[in-house]
């Protein structure tokens, strides 16, 4: 049996765990990543990239690659009956909200090849084949069994993460508790090539009578991922192929389909289910692995970035003797109640579009569909609904490591995404993996001074000096201001001036060494 030592194990090489293999990267943090898979996904399985994701891999230096391998979802389109009844032109919706305001069809697959890709470049490893056998937790570090055809290995790591997927083995070996429930309806997914009369850029919807349909553009020729409901007389059938439900689809959506080729399908129930707790000592979940739930509004790959994006900065903090270990509790505190959020937002969407409870439907299609139309029509609805699927929404506020200390009305909060300004770049001053302190001042800053304040901070930081300009104006910020933001571009701490005591003030209950 072969023996290793890292600080970080990660189990299983999916986008969150890749996610958090590239995060560990970037900050010069020791890793393992296993998976039993052989290499990268090869079905396209999740779709949808939001612009919270893509401000990541902006950050990263990835985005552009994103956007040139994607498609762009310009238009939305519900349809009932055969007949377009609401089009959004999703490209405006979050428009002055983000530099990626449109919704990109990026799949799974193309996410695990792009994310491998970059670990790759940088020297890294991924150790495929590697199948997890089981873990044993001491004191000080974590113990795991793996094996691969050829050679079992028993890796030593100071923590592990694990992305292990919906079925988590991890989770299982340790008990975590995974309430939740199974839809009734079992579901179809294809991606295929097909011709029809609708343009090739839009996303379609089509919640039918007994069935519900969507149709997701991917790149290249006329092709998309469709899901649905399968028809009650194929739950008990073993075997479905999309030739048996074909015409149920093309029946659903009311227009003539020509499918030119199938290039994968599958039927599978869904599940919506959820841990009570992130993390059990030194092992913490992430991903599937932590919560699964319907695809309503393209949401799971997402949050799994999100979940090892927020926990990976904190692990490479207390491994380099930055913070204490307490600071890792703080993984749970922030994204638990996301995860909660997420597992109703997602059931309540997804019964309203698939249930086939008479009055339901009735409701769907006479008062719901009707309200729906109204959308684009209004104004302040239009970026709540980009917020919420983008994910720029959610905000730390409240938490722990959120603080403030300032007297000005500002339209921004400690705890909140960093403010977002179109057409500055202004993100780009913000991509090294480390603490920022973004100056608001009209004097500036001596060397001398820089220095003091960083020799004020118990971990490194950059400091960005700005003008308040009329930008900031319109936030609130009318005299001095400091905000220090966190390496996942949250803010941690707002001050109106930076001195000692004010720092001591914060820093006593921030678990630092």
């Amino acid at each position: 049996m072969k023996k290793l030592k890292t600080d970080v194990l990660i189990v299983g090489a999916g986008p969150t765990g890749l996610m958090a293999a590239n995060q560990l990267q970037r900050f010069g943090i020791d890793f393992m990543i296993i998976d039993k898979k052989s290499g990268p996904t090869m079905e396209s399985r999740a779709i949808a990239v939001t612009a919270r994701s893509l401000e990541i891999y902006e950050q990263m230096g990835l985005s552009d690659t994103a956007i040139q391998e994607g498609q762009r979802i310009e238009i939305f389109n519900l349809y009932v009956k055969g007949k377009p009844r609401v089009s959004v032109k999703i490209g405006e919706i979050g428009k002055g909200l983000s530099d990626f305001s449109y919704m990109l069809a990026f799949e799974q697959s193309k996410n695990e090849v792009l994310l491998s890709r970059n670990l790759y470049n940088h020297g890294k490893s991924i150790h495929w084949n590697y199948e997890f056998v089981e873990i044993k937790e001491n004191q000080d570090n974590v113990t795991v069994l793996a094996r691969n055809p050829d050679i079992e290995v028993e890796i030593t790591a100071l923590y592990l993460i694990a992305c292990d997927g919906a079925g988590s083995p991890i989770r299982q070996h340790l008990n975590f508790s995974f309430r939740g429930g199974t839809y009734k309806h079992k579901f179809f997914v294809a991606d295929a090539i097909l011709k029809w009369s609708i343009p090739y850029d839009q996303l379609i919807i089509s919640p039918g009578t007994e069935n519900f349909c969507a149709f997701l553009p991917l790149q290249g020729n006329h092709t998309y991922r469709i899901i649905g409901t399968l028809p009650k007389s194929y739950f008990n059938t073993e075997t479905v192929t999309f030739h048996d439900i074909r015409e149920v689809v093309i029946r659903t959506l009311g227009i003539e389909i020509e499918f030119e080729q199938v290039n994968w399908f599958s039927t599978y129930k869904l599940h919506h289910r959820g841990v009570n707790k992130f993390d059990n000592n030194r092992v913490f979940l992430a991903g599937d692995a932590a919560h699964i739930h319907s695809p309503a509004g393209g949401q799971g790959m997402n949050t799994g970035l999100q979940d090892a994006y927020n926990l990976c900065w904190k692990l490479a903090l207390v491994l380099k003797g930055q913070a204490f270990e307490s600071l890792l509790k703080t993984y749970n505190e922030e994204r638990l109640p996301f995860a909660k959020w997420l597992l109703r937002f997602t059931d309540r969407g997804f019964n309203m579009m698939t249930n086939r409870n008479f009055f339901i439907r009735k409701f769907r299609e006479l008062i719901a569909i009707n309200l729906v139309k109204w959308v684009p029509r209004v104004g302040f609805i239009r970026p709540v609904i980009f917020k919420v699927l983008s994910q720029i929404w959610y905000s730390y506020h409240g938490f722990s490591l959120a603080q403030s200390s300032t007297r000005q009305n500002l339209k921004f909060v400690s705890g909140d995404r960093l403010p977002y300004f179109p057409g500055e770049k202004f993100y780009s001053l913000f991509k090294n993996p480390s603490f920022h302190l973004l100056c608001l001042t009209n004097t500036s800053i001596s060397d001398i001074q820089k220095q003091n304040l960083q020799d004020s901070f118990p971990f490194h930081i950059k400091i960005i000096e700005q003008k308040i300009n009329e930008m900031w104006n319109k936030l609130g910020v009318v005299s001095e201001l400091y905000i220090v933001v966190r390496p996942d571009n949250y803010i941690l701490f707002i001050a109106d001036s930076i001195h000692k005591n004010i720092l001591e003030h914060y820093f006593k209950d921030f678990p630092k060494c």
